[in-house]
């Protein structure tokens, strides 16, 4: 191949690497299976469209947006702070699960009824109901 006459084998491979780097991270950021939007971005650079404008899996409580909200609702909000603290006795993994389910609603009127829920689930002695634990 003549190198006068148009786009190199290498600078090809270093798109195709591109590609596949950049489908790579937007499927990350986005909750997408990263492998395999990095291939096709490897194999076919365009797919970059695709996976830009393919709708994002996470769930509102998983962006990094609501983690930063969350921090200062669980701070200020008298609601918020009064269910983190009841449900703070079960652990974090309670708490967590209380800040899971109210990203998903986001409805004030919603917190009591999420607190009982993660209250039921969890039990008294702060272990999952219903959860066999692993030796």
């Amino acid at each position: 191949m003549d190198e006068t006459s148009g786009v190199s084998v290498w600078t090809l491979i270093g798109i195709a690497i591109f590609a596949g780097f950049l489908g790579w991270q937007i499927a990350k950021r986005k909750g997408l299976d990263k492998r395999g939007w990095a291939a096709a971005c490897f194999f076919f650079p365009p797919a970059v469209i695709g996976v830009t404008i393919a709708k994002s899996q996470q769930r509102p409580g998983e962006t990094q947006a609501f983690r930063n909200r969350w921090a200062s609702l669980a701070a200020y909000d008298p609601e918020i702070k009064a269910a983190v603290e009841r449900l703070g006795v079960l652990g974090p993994p309670a708490v967590e699960q209380f800040r899971m389910a109210y990203a998903d609603v986001q409805t004030r009127d919603a917190i009591p009824l999420i607190v009982a829920d993660v209250e039921r689930r969890w039990g008294a002695d702060g272990r999952r109901v219903g959860v066999q634990e692993r030796s």
